[in-house]
């Protein structure tokens, strides 16, 4: 009809006026219905009536915490489930590492640091993970930025009650008869408790523990990702190491023929319990945040708890394909996710799609390169 009104609306006369209204009544007789796709904030025009539509790419599903492809795009948006695991030495080598799509370690009381393993975007893991200890101020943060729900076996009175008073969903081992924690393996209590991921899942989704999910909140990516960023140039690094005091001495070593990272701790070799392979990450991203020394709170051993303090903002290093990076990282609110930027250009970070490694360690720390 555009093509009729330019052609024939400047002239005058009946016979035409009516030769117009017989053509009308043609193609209204004989057209087809135009296909209307849906809205596309991208779409530069929408397709005409004589238009043969295309199939595009299907959307593909990512993990929230790790970047990676999903074939079922159900994983994407289910409730990611944070394992307190523990790294004590006399408990070695730890479950299920290998297994997870994030692992954030953080300092705990004695200078020891503790792993909370967050398994979300494999359909099932299929054996406990563990050894399970209990939970730190940390955990709060952790929940505020990606929504996830703790489980942990045990935790400080004050701690307990900082994660009711802001309403945090947890799952106390320790206070409750669920049969998806059990003891086993060969060291003793408290080193010998375990979790079974897909049992609590099973829970979480349709079981006794979906409140725990709905107050979760829905899932919300801890960095941001892409299959092939383009990274600065950075600075090549072969062996990361990151010492929080004295005594604790941990790192990473760079595999360049497996395009990972593979952990240490005290210079030896780390390995995950299943498999029996070394444990690895994809990317290494150290967060220096302040943390106090609370004189006043101290665990059974007589040791004072450590509050790591996660709202504010700071510098640290990213360590990806054996190079590294300084970044600073900013987090305004307890609300907010944490953004993190290049320290030269303050360009955004975006990470690579694999396995991401969280760590976060006190102003003071020492970071080596070699």
């Amino acid at each position: 009809m555009q093509f009729l009104r330019s052609r024939f609306g400047v002239l005058a006369g009946v016979g035409l006026v009516v030769l117009v209204a017989a053509v009308v009544a043609f193609v209204a007789l004989t057209r087809k219905p135009a296909v209307v796709p849906n809205p596309s904030p991208s779409a530069s025009s929408a397709p005409t009536a004589t238009s043969s539509p295309t199939a595009g790419p299907s959307p593909v599903a990512v993990c929230p915490m790790n970047g990676t492809d999903l074939a079922d795009p159900a994983l994407a948006t289910r409730t990611p489930i944070l394992v307190q695991i523990e790294n004590n030495p006399i408990a070695r080598p730890p479950s299920g590492l290998n297994l997870a799509d994030l692992v954030i370690e953080a300092p705990v009381e004695g200078d020891t640091t503790r792993f909370g393993a967050v398994f979300m975007c494999n359909a099932t893991i299929g054996t406990p993970v563990g050894p399970v200890r209990s939970a730190r101020y940390f955990n709060v943060d952790y929940w505020q930025q990606m929504h996830d729900v703790t489980f942990h076996f045990g935790g400080g009175f004050k701690v307990l009650a900082r994660f009711d008073r802001v309403g945090m969903p947890y799952l106390n081992g320790l206070t409750t008869g669920w049969s998806f924690f059990a003891r086993s393996g060969r060291w003793p209590a408290p080193h010998n408790v375990f979790f079974d991921v897909d049992a609590g899942r099973h829970e979480l989704e349709a079981g006794a523990l979906t409140k725990l999910a709905q107050r979760a909140g829905r899932v919300r990516a801890p960095f941001v990702f892409a299959d092939h960023p383009q990274l600065p140039a950075g600075r090549p690094v072969a062996t990361i190491g990151l010492q929080t005091s004295s005594f604790w001495r941990f790192g990473w070593e760079w595999d360049a023929s497996a395009q990972s990272w593979l952990r240490t701790d005290a210079e030896a070799p780390n390995f995950d319990a299943i498999g029996g392979h070394r444990i690895t990450a994809h990317t290494v991203i150290v967060q220096v945040v302040k943390q106090d020394i609370l004189a006043n709170e101290l665990d059974p051993g007589g040791y004072p708890r450590r509050y790591q303090h996660l709202v504010g903002s700071g510098t640290g290093v990213l360590f990806s394909g054996g190079r590294a990076h300084d970044v600073r990282w900013s987090r305004a609110t307890a609300d907010e996710v944490t953004t993190w930027t290049y320290a030269d250009t303050g360009d955004p970070v975006i990470l690579p799609a694999g396995r991401v490694w969280w760590e976060i360690i006190p102003v003071g720390s020492a970071i080596s390169e070699k």
